[in-house]
């Protein structure tokens, strides 16, 4: 739920409003099993999930909130082109505050990591989860000796 978080702690830098009136949980998660090997050892598979962003008493603006949220998605949740919109449900408590619930989507890939001794067997193989970061190269230089 890496992505949740990230996201929960930009809203909160973005000061919308006092930390303790910002929350964020997880509402259902689900496994779905992939197991393909991967550059880094296997990927597992799946794992998605429904989120929800409660800010209570709102005072801003609600196109700076969904310009917030679009744009942190744009950057850092790129592959969203299969999950639902993002939801804003907006309960006006008066003329200048509102209680925002946000409610999002996301999948994260799982990842295992060829490891004797590993917990996790698989393939007549030895697991251990090891959470990290799939950096594919967008970019590349192959230099040679001329040989």
């Amino acid at each position: 739920m890496i992505k949740l978080k990230a996201l929960t702690t930009y809203l909160i830098g973005r000061q919308l409003v006092l930390p303790e009136q910002l929350d964020s949980w997880t509402d259902q998660v689900s496994l779905e099993l992939v197991w393909k090997p991967d550059l880094q050892g296997m990927h597992m598979g799946d794992m998605n999930y429904t989120a929800t962003i409660v800010l209570e008493r709102f005072a801003d603006h609600p196109g700076r909130l969904m310009a917030l949220v679009g744009s942190w998605l744009e950057t850092n949740d790129e592959d969203r082109d299969e999950l639902p919109a993002v939801q804003f449900d907006i309960t006006m408590l008066d003329d200048d505050l509102a209680d925002v619930d946000i409610k999002l989507e996301f999948s994260e890939p799982q990842y295992l990591a060829e490891e004797p001794g590993g917990e996790i067997i698989a393939f007549g193989k030895t697991w251990s989860f090891i959470p990290f970061d799939l950096w594919v190269a967008e970019r590349g230089e192959v230099i040679g000796d001329g040989a």
